[in-house]
């Protein structure tokens, strides 16, 4: 696969997962890329943190367990940053 075919289909699937949450089958299904490489784009999406697991179920074709993916920012959790300096209650001897 030459490098301008490659990108294609990872922008290709990038935008399958920001319709809705789908599982990696429905996605090649419907765009016709292979499921291997589907499989590779999203570990690659997760290794950048550009798609989430939004739930996990029976996959609408195989209707085997599946996690449906998204890339869609309305599914990421919201970052929480942690208190830095926690205050403490000091008790008086």
């Amino acid at each position: 696969m030459d490098k301008q075919t490659k990108q294609k289909q990872t922008r290709r699937t990038f935008e399958a997962f920001r319709e809705r949450p789908k599982t990696m089958l429905e996605v090649a299904t419907e765009t016709g890329i292979l499921r291997g490489n589907i499989c590779r784009y999203v570990a690659t999406f997760e290794k950048h943190n550009k798609i989430t697991i939004v739930k996990e179920g029976p996959c609408p074709i195989s209707k085997h367990k599946a996690k449906f993916y998204s890339t869609d920012p309305k599914y990421f959790p919201r970052e929480t940053q942690p208190e830095l300096f926690p205050t403490q209650k000091r008790s008086r001897a």
